[in-house]
């Protein structure tokens, strides 16, 4: 099985944003997992996708990166950096910010990072795709 690298995480990022511009990190895991691309790697959870978005961020820079916030449950996505103004778009409708690899770590481009919102109720679970009878859902 081939481990995630950067040139394959931009390949899941395109093919995953023909229907949407901003891809998630969860929808990159599973487009890992149709293709027979290890995102996991060895150590940490899914640290061969995180070593794939550094290497990509220090390299040739060809994606945009999006979270919705700074804790390690916070939600995480890409977009081509042609599909900036749309990408944009989409993640300021979910309230996320976008990062930008300074060299040394990753800076929020709005200074600093969005405050999360709260949302209860059935509206709350609709958004995030929840079925009523699902214990946990995966970070992504």
């Amino acid at each position: 099985m081939r481990v995630l690298t950067s040139d394959l995480l931009v390949a899941a990022v395109t093919e995953l944003s023909k229907g949407s511009r901003l891809v998630r990190a969860r929808d990159v895991v599973a487009w890992c997992e149709y293709n027979g691309v290890d995102a996991q790697g060895d150590g940490f959870k899914d640290q061969a996708l995180w070593e794939a978005d550094h290497d990509e961020a220090r390299g040739r820079h060809r994606l945009l990166k999006f979270r919705s916030g700074e804790s390690r449950q916070s939600r995480m996505g890409w977009a081509l950096v042609a599909h900036g103004a749309r990408a944009r778009e989409a993640a300021a409708q979910l309230g996320w910010g976008e990062q930008c690899w300074s060299g040394e770590a990753w800076d929020w481009l709005s200074g600093g990072p969005p405050v999360p919102t709260r949302r209860y109720g059935a509206a709350a679970h609709e958004e995030q795709g929840g079925c009523p009878t699902t214990e946990g859902t995966s970070p992504g």
